[in-house]
């Protein structure tokens, strides 16, 4: 067999061979890739940021909705990127954004250190908070959106005292408010959640476990002038 007839059989079943590794692992995340790595490694770790006292205000669901597109649908650019230090400072796009964050496997510890052309300290100073960046509230519910459902026993007796049922759970999980303060998103094993969802006009307290494929409902609570209903 001369080589072009080898190089065609090669090249077939180097092309079946891709196809059946797609068919196979398409739906598993490839968390073994650097950029996927990092990208989890921010998901999963709180992300701090030294702001001045003047500009606190600013930290809002916008900023949060800007910080969190760049890293859940942005690219790392490794050539901007500074690695060969104990901390790791990579640098984002994505669109018109773009970000700069250390980060520090040994500690867990991430911090932004600039936005677009906005440049923020290291070290924290008398005019300066440092304050926690959580996840805005739509790429959150785009996070579950992404998970099997369950719901524990409890919550199904909740739905059916206040008659309704898992469909209107779905149909509405993209009113998702997540309280941070009472929530504890970055335990590495199933992080819990609490929030409001607003179902049929009426807010409800919704108590969340977030596992490594599934999203388990663990309790739903009717707010009533601002007061929870315990039952």
């Amino acid at each position: 067999m001369n080589f072009l007839n080898r190089l065609k059989f090669y090249l077939l079943g180097f092309i079946l061979g891709l196809f059946l590794v797609y068919s196979l692992f398409n739906d598993r995340e490839w968390d073994w890739l650097p950029e996927n790595k990092i990208k989890k490694f921010l998901l999963t770790n709180p992300i701090k940021i030294n702001i001045e006292k003047s500009e606190i205000l600013n930290i809002n669901e916008n900023f949060s909705k800007k910080v969190f597109d760049v890293i859940i649908n942005g690219n790392i650019i490794f050539t901007k990127s500074k690695t060969k230090t104990n901390t790791k400072n990579y640098f984002l796009e994505n669109s018109n954004d773009s970000i700069s964050i250390d980060i520090s496997f040994d500690d867990s510890t991430c911090r932004i250190t600039s936005i677009n052309k906005q440049n923020f300290s290291r070290n924290k100073s008398t005019s300066q908070v440092d304050t926690n960046i959580y996840m805005d509230n739509f790429n959150f519910y785009k996070v579950l959106e992404k998970f099997e459902k369950k719901y524990s026993k409890e919550f199904i007796r909740d739905l059916e005292n206040y008659q309704l049922n898992e469909i209107d759970i779905e149909k509405n999980l993209n009113t998702i408010n997540i309280n941070w303060v009472k929530s504890n998103g970055f335990v590495i094993a199933n992080p819990f959640y609490r929030g409001k969802i607003n179902i049929q006009e009426l807010d409800y307290e919704i108590y969340i476990e977030k596992g490594n494929k599934k999203i388990r409902f663990k309790r739903l609570k009717k707010i009533i002038h601002q007061e929870i209903i315990l039952l």
